[in-house]
């Protein structure tokens, strides 16, 4: 398959160029569309990868702030850069949910933060000058624990536990602030804001159930500041609303699309999946290759997306193997 993907990496080299701190009614927004760091009455959420908080660490060094860090997720572009702060700038407290503790006792999830962190620091070092940096195993000082109760307070900060996008997502919502920082649990806009891509990578069904959750939430509180990791971020409610409802119909397209997909390439949910006799894998992983390099012309083309491929691929495939699982 030639598809090109010139423009999607030009719009990813600008967003890479720029760090920048702007200041907000709830506070400062840290870095650029590659990601946004977010702090708010002190407290950091989320770090990048290892190089893009070799540059945070350069802002945060001449502001007040509580050295706390609240972590939405464990996925690398999330926390890649935590032992990068806290080698830079001294202790400082961690908050996660108890399954990223998990994650990081895990020997092949620390060589995927550590594999990727690197793909993007190296980036990331092409446009700015960066001391020898790269991520490392850290330490949760605060564990959120979710087996009872789905919603917890701490320092006037509401913890969420929104999974789906991983088993350990949680969205953090600050009342004070009319803040709601929510990662990945209601998908990310591409920069046209024409389409906003789903982030169910472990589960569908619990997706859905914390995009409702997070939606009520906007609505019943009129959240005008809505704080997404990657792309935009919002300051005015009625803006939120169309990114909700804009992020409603993409989900339902896209899924519509992968179901499509799969049948055109043959898989149904009384497909028995023997192994080929093929040196590139069975014959289930081949099909999701195929399936694949049609979202990649479908979507990750037509949309603009600024996502690195190898990200987005791994991604990708995690979707199309959860919509295989609960939705066929």
């Amino acid at each position: 398959m030639n598809i090109n993907f010139l423009h999607n990496n030009e719009i990813r080299e600008k967003y890479l160029k720029s760090f920048v701190v702007k200041e907000a009614s709830f506070g400062k927004v840290f870095g650029s569309p590659y990601t946004f760091l977010y702090l708010i009455d002190g407290v950091l959420f989320d770090t990048s990868v290892s190089a893009w908080a070799y540059l945070l660490c350069q802002k945060l060094k001449s502001v007040d702030w509580k050295k706390k860090i609240f972590l939405t997720h464990s996925h690398y572009d999330h926390l890649g850069g935590v032992s990068v702060i806290q080698s830079l700038l001294g202790k400082i407290e961690v908050y996660a949910n108890s399954y990223v503790a998990k994650v990081l006792n895990s020997k092949t999830a620390l060589e995927i933060i550590r594999k990727f962190d690197a793909y993007d620091s190296e980036e990331i070092k092409k446009f700015h000058e960066i001391d020898n940096v790269g991520f490392d195993s850290f330490t949760i000082d605060f564990l959120f624990d979710f087996d009872t109760n789905d919603y917890s307070v701490i320092e006037g900060i509401d913890v969420i536990y929104t999974p789906g996008h991983t088993k350990d997502t949680v969205s953090y919502y600050i009342p004070k602030y009319n803040s709601l920082v929510m990662s990945e649990s209601m998908g990310i806009p591409n920069y046209r804001f024409t389409f906003v891509l789903p982030e169910f990578l472990t589960s569908y069904s619990l997706y859905v159930k914390s995009f409702e959750k997070l939606k009520n939430l906007v609505l019943d509180n009129k959240i005008s500041n809505f704080l997404l990791p990657h792309i935009m971020y919002f300051e005015y409610f009625s803006d939120v609303r169309d990114f909700i409802r804009l992020s409603e119909i993409s989900l339902n397209m896209y899924v519509k699309q992968i179901l499509g997909f799969l049948e055109k390439v043959g898989v149904n949910k009384d497909m028995v999946v023997e192994k080929a006799d093929l040196k590139t894998g069975d014959l289930m992983d081949l099909k999701i290759r195929d399936v694949f390099n049609m979202v990649l012309d479908g979507f990750y083309v037509k949309y603009e997306l600024s996502q690195p491929l190898y990200g987005f691929e791994a991604n990708v495939k995690a979707q199309i193997r959860t919509i295989i699982k609960e939705l066929l």
